[in-house]
């Protein structure tokens, strides 16, 4: 294992003390012939064979080349150092992710580029009598921080514990990484410079502290649980939101393009039903994310209706996407912002991609003059919200919006009853579909009742013809449960729900992280059975909003 000594990281200290150092050109024979070079003049003048000036290694962090080479060594365990941050990174890693080399390159120069602000997070959150111990840097930008404390001197004249649980000191005591505590009369004889592992952070590349995961000083599983983390939370930033980018000429361009075969639907009034793109471009097992996405345009379709999915793409939303942009989501899996309302405009103006979460597409729809969004689970009342006022923006949206949403029910994380007594005092309608309790995302009843049930899409359209004619404002909620064939037993589901819960817990998720993160634990603890269950029911989704927007459309204006 090897070291890059550079400009980045080294006030932290990190895992450059766990390494001795050697000549950085060793390193670098592996780059392109031209970095080699510019290295080289830089070390003859500077007479450091050792280090690599800042602005050279982000050159070196940019060469595929290099990048082929270090993820080859990381393949036989040999996981070198750059400036002080150990580069966990493989090609399994990569793999997980999503990512591509090149992908890997930016991610990592932008960390550079970060790197004062991650520092001073890094310096802020450390407080007491921890220091940084080891450093690493992950395919994603993302940055995990060990800390260490000083140990606590032993004294022979004081009762301990032997590992029986009895009193007495047999000689032998716990050290971690530190080592065991061994000598003979008053203090051990590790002195002033004994020190333990303690805490352990995992922080985006924006600073923001994620979790504090019980990992000391093991790279393989760091990286697993960076890989696990990040492929649940499924949020790139928005800078990273992808390479489609578009620079009109004027100010005045296009926010909402429509594709030829939604525009002409709209202008000649045929049903329209808008598709919530995030949960099938980002909550889909790849390969097979094109094809279940046509899968589901065929569907409706089949129901009499136009189906849109509706992305961010170049700046633009596109209402409606083609064959070709559905197949460059799913190159772009894992990697896409998930944008909420509160992000369109971010993205609009960085000329960025994003899919749209539930809130999103309701405001989407709204703006489009679409009145039916095909969702999936809607989001809630956060366990907890109580206090923390952690409440999804799709209840929100539902309250302002005069969309009607179709899913299966809430998310299976949160506080149904919270949720439930939102939306009434929003004034949201939440009619069941053929059920007389709430559905449950994956099971099909959570025994919380509900004030309206319907059995006719017909029925549904008049509700909101109605509304709609009297002003009353707002949406409507349509929960239509899991077909039973493809439900989740309730007694697994509420196990998995409970290991994920602590999960969340013995990992310190921090805020929005955290429902991302539970969802992912929950496919994890449920297996591919819970991805049947999640293509099934948007299916079953697809199919009652079709024929609710065929209905509604006969009704007259």
């Amino acid at each position: 294992m090897g070291m890059i000594a550079s400009d980045f990281w080294l006030r932290l200290g990190g895992s450059a003390q766990w390494e001795e150092e050697y000549e950085a050109g060793e390193l670098l024979e592996s780059a392109s012939p031209q970095l080699q070079a510019m290295w080289g003049t830089w070390a003859e003048a500077n007479g450091d064979r050792s280090y690599v000036p800042g602005e050279i290694l982000k050159d070196l962090l940019g060469d595929d080349v290099f990048l082929e080479a270090m993820l080859d060594r990381a393949e036989h365990g040999d996981y070198i150092n750059l400036s002080g941050a150990r580069f966990a990174v493989n090609r399994e890693h990569l793999r997980k992710m999503g990512l591509t080399v090149q992908d890997l390159a930016e991610n990592l120069c932008r960390s550079l580029d970060r790197e004062e602000e991650l520092s001073d997070s890094v310096q802020f959150t450390v407080t007491g009598g921890d220091r940084v111990a080891g450093l690493y840097l992950f395919a994603n930008g993302w940055l995990g921080v060990e800390t260490e404390r000083r140990m606590e001197p032993v004294r022979w004249d004081e009762p301990a514990l032997d590992w029986d649980g009895q009193e007495g000191f047999d000689g032998f005591g716990g050290g971690g990484a530190a080592g065991g505590m061994t000598g003979s009369g008053g203090l051990d004889d590790q002195g002033d410079d004994a020190w333990e592992l303690s805490v352990s952070y995992l922080f985006s590349e924006e600073g923001e502290l994620i979790a504090s995961p019980d990992i000391r000083g093991g790279i393989e599983d760091w990286m697993s649980f960076v890989d696990m983390f990040s492929a649940v939370s499924e949020e790139a930033t928005p800078s990273d939101a992808g390479r489609v980018r578009t620079e009109p000429a004027d100010r005045e361009r296009s926010y909402i393009v429509y594709s030829p075969d939604v525009e002409a639907a709209m202008a000649a009034g045929k049903p329209v039903v808008l598709i919530e793109s995030a949960a099938t471009f980002t909550g889909m097992m790849y390969p097979g994310i094109a094809e279940f996405a046509k899968k589901m345009q065929q569907t409706i379709r089949a129901q009499g209706a136009m189906p849109a999915y509706a992305a961010i793409l170049g700046g633009q939303i596109h209402i409606g996407l083609t064959d070709k942009e559905i197949l460059y989501l799913e190159e772009r899996r894992g990697t896409v912002f998930r944008a909420a309302t509160r992000d369109i405009p971010v993205l609009l103006a960085m000329r960025a991609d994003g899919v749209l979460t539930i809130a999103a597409a309701i405001k989407t729809a709204s703006l489009a003059g679409i009145r039916i969004v095909c969702a999936s689970g809607i989001g809630g009342a956060q366990i907890g919200a109580a206090q923390s006022m952690d409440i999804s923006t799709d209840l929100e949206a539902l309250a302002t919006e005069p969309v009607t949403v179709v899913c299966s029910g809430p998310k299976p994380v949160l506080d149904l009853p919270l949720t439930m007594q939102y939306l009434e005092t929003a004034g949201v309608p939440v009619i069941g579909y053929r059920t007389d309790s709430m559905p449950d995302y994956l099971t099909r009843d959570t025994q919380i009742r509900l004030n309206y049930r319907m059995d006719d899409p017909v029925r549904l359209a008049e509700v909101m013809h109605i509304k709609e004619r009297m002003g009353i404002g707002g949406g409507i909620l349509v929960v239509n449960p899991i077909p039973q064939e493809s439900a989740l037993d309730t007694d697994k589901m509420d196990a998995a729900v409970a290991q994920a819960m602590e999960d969340v817990r013995r990992n310190n998720i921090r805020g929005k992280a955290i429902t991302n993160f539970l969802m992912g634990r929950l496919k994890a603890y449920v297996g591919e059975e819970s991805m049947e269950s999640q293509k099934a029911f948007l299916l079953s989704n697809a199919t009652l909003a079709a024929e609710l927007a065929a209905a509604y459309a006969k009704l007259p204006g």
